[in-house]
């Protein structure tokens, strides 16, 4: 028997990303856990549609309290309790809007395998405003070019720092996770957050480097930051499967 993945991921009302998510994780993870926080917007019915179609969903419900991205947001103690119901050799820590390149299926048993590795980093590719634009780093704002933790092996200590929101990982008794022996995947995480569905959400944390129109409710994703510049690419990959098929879909329904 090879080693098995356990993905996990905390959702609350996540109708455009759930499918996508599910469609991709399930050709790859031998569990997916996730969290609920409530969702009234059909993200359980989405949830419960894959479940009958075998996929290996475990389901919870936290209900949220508080604020989104604000101190009353307690993430971490959702985070955790994610990965104490992991049961796989490895726990990925994928978030609802993020999709894994195609070609991390194939990749994964070689990963996983490798004894000297307990920590994976990935590039992280953030989308801004549609899926052809991505934003990049710029002086005063390196947060957006740079890779990032997604996956662990189990049972060495990693847990999430008792933070609010976007909580951080720590090694065992407060440790950085910079000191576990690590290895770079070559092989992109992409965040569509801010480039499908909704793209801002209810007290988003980013609204602040968005100028929204106050009478069209429409953004301005480019606009003079007072701070810094907002530096922006055009995107010359693919995007996985799941995403081509989806805007695909949505040029045909257009």
């Amino acid at each position: 028997m090879g080693m098995k993945l356990s993905v996990i991921v905390p959702v609350l009302n996540e109708a455009t990303f759930v499918p996508l998510y599910l469609e991709s994780v399930g050709a790859y993870a031998d569990e997916i856990i996730m969290v609920d926080g409530g969702s009234t917007d059909g993200t359980l019915d989405i949830i419960e549609s894959f479940q009958q179609r075998s996929y290996p969903i475990k389901l919870f419900t936290m209900p949220q309290t508080g604020l989104p991205y604000t101190e009353d947001w307690d993430e971490s103690r959702v985070r955790n309790f994610l990965i104490d119901q992991a049961t796989g050799d490895w726990i990925m820590n994928l978030d609802i809007d993020e999709i894994v390149d195609d070609r991390f299926k194939e990749a994964l048993p070689e990963l996983m395998s490798r004894q000297e590795v307990h920590i994976y980093q990935f590039p992280f590719v953030n989308f801004w405003g549609d899926p052809q634009t991505l934003r990049v780093n710029s002086p005063g704002d390196e947060r957006w070019s740079n890779d990032i933790t997604r996956m662990w092996r189990s049972g060495i200590g990693i847990r999430y720092r008792d933070e609010k929101h976007h909580c951080t990982l720590e090694g065992p008794g407060g440790q950085s996770i910079w000191q576990i022996p690590r290895g770079r995947v070559e092989i992109p995480i992409y965040h569509y957050h801010y480039a499908l569905g909704k793209k801002i959400k209810f007290n988003d944390n980013r609204r602040g480097d968005v100028n929204l129109h106050e009478n069209q409710g429409e953004a301005d994703w480019n606009y003079a930051h007072p701070e810094y510049t907002i530096a922006t690419t055009e995107f010359k990959g693919e995007h996985p499967a799941v995403i081509r098929r989806y805007l695909q879909q949505s040029v045909h329904d257009s």
